[in-house]
């Protein structure tokens, strides 16, 4: 096999790639891939500086589910700052409160705001919805403990990158569908997994075709990986708890943040889901990244 293509790639990951001496691309069943993400990403954190420890952490048990909580610096009871539910990647297989620890310092410190970062169960151990319902019920002790968090009830948001982006939509989903709609300010969904490519809605399928485009070649995440992932927890595809796409209360989402990444299978979860968003009258903010 020749060396992968280099086109369409950041210089800085081209970098990673090299200091690497490969690109990575996790291979084989669910558990054989999840130890294979949770090394590479154990890794590449090696790498990282140390800690900013000017943010305040405190791991704790959210109603039986294990959460870390960061405060920015210099934070008061009188602040009121926003307060993000936060949900790791790894395409709810892989992944940890610390394999994301850096970006929840950067995030508590940088907007401010207060992150409850989610700890949820896993497959292929664990089947859906066990990941979700570790996501809702940790989401509804910050909303039930927000003034004890350094904000309030009219500030809660919901934050997560790839499956933890899915997660962020998917609680944002049953929040809504359990009329606690007022609960949740906003979504941040970060290269979100939002549907199946079984199950596209018919009006959007001409514009989902990152599965095809990204199936092979491209780092960390390709098309085999995620069915593989789907698979190991037993995901159903028609399934709106886990595939947002097919929710019948979109129309009733808070205002959401969407990010897309043109080298992965999930792009189009994030094109797709910003058109329906719009169709239904919500304002999606959309940010493209090669």
């Amino acid at each position: 096999m020749g060396n992968p293509s280099t086109a369409g790639y950041k210089p800085e990951w081209l970098e990673v790639e090299k200091a690497l001496g490969t690109r990575p691309v996790p291979v084989g069943d669910a558990p054989s891939i999840k130890k294979q993400f949770n090394d590479l990403v154990a890794e590449l954190n090696s790498q990282r500086p140390p800690p900013d420890t000017s943010v305040q952490t405190r791991d704790t048990s959210a109603d039986g589910v294990p959460v870390r909580i960061y405060t920015p610096p210099n934070a008061t009871q009188d602040d009121e700052l926003h307060l993000g539910v936060y949900y790791h990647g790894g395409g709810y297989c892989g992944g940890s409160l610390d394999s994301e620890d850096m970006w929840c310092r950067y995030i508590a410190k940088n907007v401010p705001c207060v992150l409850v970062s989610v700890d949820y169960r896993l497959g292929p151990e664990h089947k859906f919805p066990a990941m979700l319902d570790d996501s809702v019920k940790a989401f509804e002790w910050a909303y039930k403990h927000a003034s004890e968090l350094n904000s309030s009830q009219s500030k809660l948001f919901t934050i997560g990158a790839s499956a933890g982006g899915g997660l962020a939509l998917t609680v944002a989903h049953d929040l809504v569908a359990a009329g606690k709609r007022s609960q949740i300010k906003g979504i941040v969904a970060m290269v979100p997994i939002a549907a199946h490519p079984s199950s596209v809605p018919a009006a959007y399928k001409d514009h989902y075709k990152s599965y095809e485009e990204n199936a092979s070649g491209i780092p960390v995440n390709n098309a085999d990986n995620m069915n593989t992932f789907f698979g190991g927890i037993d995901a159903n595809p028609e399934d709106p708890r886990i595939f947002v796409t097919l929710s019948k209360h979109l129309d009733e989402f808070p205002p959401t943040y969407i990010t897309t990444c043109g080298k992965d299978p999930l792009r189009d979860d994030g094109t797709v889901l910003e058109m329906m968003l719009k169709d239904k009258g919500i304002k999606p903010y959309t940010m493209g990244a090669q």
